[in-house]
């Protein structure tokens, strides 16, 4: 959910290096031996490192760096000097620079950000993530590539559908839905693919799929900069009411991971409107509602608690002492608040914040703390998509819910966490299967500390135990 990690971010990040897409530039002529590609590990202290990766062409006299583990790749260097085995270059947009010295068959030297110097060395070559859930050829199944219109939002959404063998009119089928930030049919994470791992797996067990590319994203077109997750949602209605169209399947779900979770409450939801005999089935819903939906690490809270419970997990992480941790939660959650109600103001008056973060001049501690929770939440605009993330309460949706439901949430999840929505859900959705899973991440990986930089480390992409779930309970319909 990497749109909702960005409130509060100076505090989310606490120190770490930020690379960014889209940076260009120029390269001058590399030195003889530096062909090819090289692989750095930056140690960042508390047992975090980040990956980086230099590609040298000599007869191009280029050179692009990619950081795996941040999805960034390509980004081109400036104002690079060579002298002899010495090499220098800045990336001013990150405000980054390298210099190091190659010696036999390492490049040594310094890395530098916004003040901050650190050692890193480069070895040649490139070792390439282990994910062997990733699904290769040949397929005991067939894929079409489609092309299905939002007309309402002038978007078109490039997926691909995936049909079992023997497939059939009576034969299920799902859409999969992302989560927050552009991401592909694939949900592409880490050069990890979830949504190509389930679909694999539900057509190997008979089971039929539709993945797509978000609006404005790989293939697929539309307007994203003023889009919330409504229209996201509109999309995701879209796909379900052309699958309908086609005659060729039985019942219709929904799995949505994270943000997308919440999308398939929102659909839903709405179908219930339609229903005139009190079932479960669609027979007499909306064509967009589906007759079931998954929700994997979809949050039941709304925004604004999501929102103060990371920030309060960046603070523990970063070493904020315990003793502070809950009146910084909440103080997090008023502030937006007090910010959705007057969405003009600016500044916040001492007096104001006292109402909302009593003890917030107590120390430096929480002097610093309040510092940067004014600038984060008052001084900067808000974007259309995080307004409504943040008003967004998703239990008054599950809480229309009649369809069958399948409520996933992994115990080590620090961006959605089981105890922070777990509970909510049972309360609004009582009669929904709702399960937590020892010991899994927000990816629904096992995982040991559960955070975000961890993702791209371990191999496995999605558990087997929650893929056999998600069949059985479509199956099961």
């Amino acid at each position: 959910m990497d749109r909702i990690m960005n409130g509060l971010r100076k505090i989310l990040i606490a120190g770490a290096v930020l690379l960014a897409n889209g940076v260009t530039g120029g390269w001058c002529a590399m030195a003889q031996g530096l062909d090819g590609v090289w692989t750095g590990k930056l140690e960042l202290g508390g047992g975090r490192s980040l990956k980086l990766v230099l590609h040298v062409s000599e007869a191009d006299n280029s050179v692009l760096m990619d950081s795996p583990e941040q999805s960034a790749y390509g980004l081109t260097g400036e104002n690079v000097s060579l002298r002899n085995d010495s090499l220098s270059f800045e990336i001013p947009n990150l405000r980054m620079s390298y210099s190091g010295t190659r010696k036999e068959n390492l490049i040594t030297g310094t890395f530098r950000q916004n003040g901050f110097s650190l050692p890193l060395s480069f070895e040649p070559g490139e070792v390439k993530p282990e994910r062997p859930q990733t699904p290769q050829p040949p397929f005991p199944y067939t894929q079409e590539e489609v092309r299905i219109e939002n007309k309402a939002a002038n978007a078109t959404l490039a997926g691909t559908l995936i049909c079992p063998e023997n497939c059939t009119t009576s034969t299920p089928v799902v859409v999969l839905v992302t989560g927050s930030g552009l991401q592909n049919r694939d949900e592409e994470v880490f050069e990890h693919k979830p949504f190509a791992v389930i679909a694999d797996y539900l057509a190997r067990n008979g089971i039929a799929s539709l993945r797509y590319d978000d609006r404005g994203y790989g293939e697929s077109t539309g307007e994203v900069l003023t889009a919330t997750t409504a229209d996201f949602a509109q999309d995701a209605q879209a796909v379900v009411e052309w699958l309908r169209r086609q005659g060729r399947f039985g019942k219709v779900g929904i799995i949505g991971h994270s943000e997308g979770g919440q999308i398939a409450y929102m659909l839903g939801a709405a179908g219930e409107t339609d229903r005139t005999d009190g079932t479960t089935g669609a027979t007499n819903a909306s064509p967009g509602a589906p007759d079931y939906i998954i929700s994997i690490a979809g949050p039941s809270v709304k925004g604004t608690k999501t929102i103060a419970y990371q920030n309060r997990t960046a603070l523990q992480r970063s070493g904020t002492p315990e003793k502070y941790l809950d009146d910084m939660q909440k103080a997090v959650e008023q502030v937006f608040e007090y910010k959705l109600k007057n969405p003009d103001i600016t500044s916040i008056s001492d007096e104001v914040m006292t109402g909302l973060y009593p003890g917030w001049d107590e120390d430096m501690v929480t002097r610093q703390f309040t510092a940067m929770l004014r600038q984060s939440v008052m001084e900067k605009p808000s974007n259309d998509w995080m307004v409504w993330f943040l008003n967004y309460d998703p239990a008054e949706d599950m809480r229309r819910l009649k369809i069958p439901a399948l409520i996933i949430y992994g115990e080590k999840d620090t961006q959605v966490p089981p105890s922070l929505n777990s509970e909510p859900a049972r309360r609004a959705l009582p009669a929904a299967q709702i399960k937590t899973y020892p010991g899994l991440n927000h990816l629904m990986q096992h995982a040991t500390t559960g955070y975000s930089d961890e993702y791209a480390t371990i191999p496995e992409t999605i558990s087997p135990e929650v893929l056999a779930d998600i069949r059985n309970f479509i199956l099961a319909r």
